[in-house]
């Protein structure tokens, strides 16, 4: 038989061979690509409001004169010489009261001047003979307590407190996306990287909404101590009126007493006494005034401070809902994917 293989068909042979198996190399070392297309539909990040809080300041109320002074008033400045038998009659009250007292006020009662009224009305606290004198008219009769001034509290001074309601802790949600699968392989890393790169632009978003949240808490603190500031300077204006005015009443009763002195001490003397019970008395409540209103505009502000804290809590805490909600969708996304990856043989 002849032989067929001859060493030129051998050689070509083995070249072919050769060729082949290059050719199976050169296909081996391509690059395998997944495509996956579960992510293309991932649900956006919805959008969270968060407009400013309105906030009213509280109505503080005011210190009302007596209408029964002002007609006191009325009556000595007429320029009559007459008074009306209301005006005998309150300051009658006012002796009789004197007279029961166990403080021994004359020497206060003859020295008290103008700049005397404006000692008591800036103390920052009464002491010696002004002091008892403080103790003991908390037990005025009506009548008397009818010629001082009162204060006329408003609605806002009947508050309940808030209870300031605790932070939500937010955990570092982008430190959570690890891999969904504890399966190995080409295919299942390519999955791994698309979820990744699929969950990149809701984790901006709430990152950047979380950084809006806080931008706008630290903001409404800072304009809440704003708020305060004004609200408390604006209050001891007002305070500072309340006194050059009942400083204006107590200096035209001392007024009026000088100007009857000579006509008739007795009643000087009546006016007099009624002009210190008069000071006195209104730095109580003036005093008293201070002391609520202050503490109204500070529980303001506690209210104010509770709402912003609120509102920051639960923007939060919404951002923070949704968040979980596009990542357990995208977590079922996840899954679908290394089903794919298992269907072609995980890729390995």
């Amino acid at each position: 038989m002849k032989n067929i293989f001859t060493p030129k068909k051998f050689r070509f042979l083995g070249f072919a061979l050769f060729t082949l198996l290059l050719v199976n190399c050169s296909k081996s070392d391509d690059p395998v690509t997944f495509e996956f297309k579960e992510f293309d539909n991932l649900s956006e990040l919805p959008e969270v409001k968060d407009p400013d809080p309105e906030f009213v300041g509280p109505s503080l109320g005011s210190v009302e004169a007596s209408v029964a002074t002002q007609a006191m008033l009325t009556d000595f400045q007429d320029g009559s010489g007459d008074q009306s038998a209301a005006t005998t009659d309150n300051l009658t009250a006012v002796s009789d009261f004197s007279d029961g007292l166990t403080t021994n006020i004359d020497d206060e009662t003859q020295a008290l001047d103008a700049a005397g009224i404006d000692a008591i009305l800036n103390a920052s606290e009464l002491t010696g003979d002004y002091l008892a004198l403080v103790a003991e008219l908390e037990t005025l009769p009506a009548n008397v307590a009818a010629l001082f001034p009162t204060i006329a509290y408003t609605d806002d001074y009947n508050r309940a407190q808030e209870q300031l309601k605790a932070g939500i802790v937010i955990n570092n949600l982008k430190s959570d996306l690890v891999s969904q699968s504890t399966n190995e392989g080409p295919c299942f890393d390519a999955a791994l990287a698309a979820y990744t790169e699929a969950m990149k632009t809701p984790i901006e978003k709430r990152d950047g909404q979380l950084v809006d949240v806080n931008t706008n808490y630290n903001t409404r603190l800072t304009d809440a101590d704003t708020r305060y500031t004004s609200r408390l300077a604006a209050f001891n204006t007002e305070l500072d009126v309340y006194k050059v005015n009942i400083r204006n009443r107590a200096v035209a009763i001392l007024a009026y007493a000088d100007s009857v002195n000579g006509a008739d001490a007795g009643l000087a003397a009546q006016l007099r006494t009624y002009a210190l019970f008069y000071v006195i008395n209104s730095y109580m409540v003036l005093d008293t005034f201070k002391t609520e209103a202050t503490s109204l505009l500070a529980d303001t502000k506690t209210t104010e401070l509770a709402v912003i804290d609120t509102i920051k809590t639960e923007k939060t805490q919404l951002i923070q809902n949704n968040f979980d909600d596009v990542r357990a969708e995208a977590d079922a996304l996840s899954t679908a994917a290394y089903g794919t990856c298992h269907n072609q043989g995980s890729g390995s």
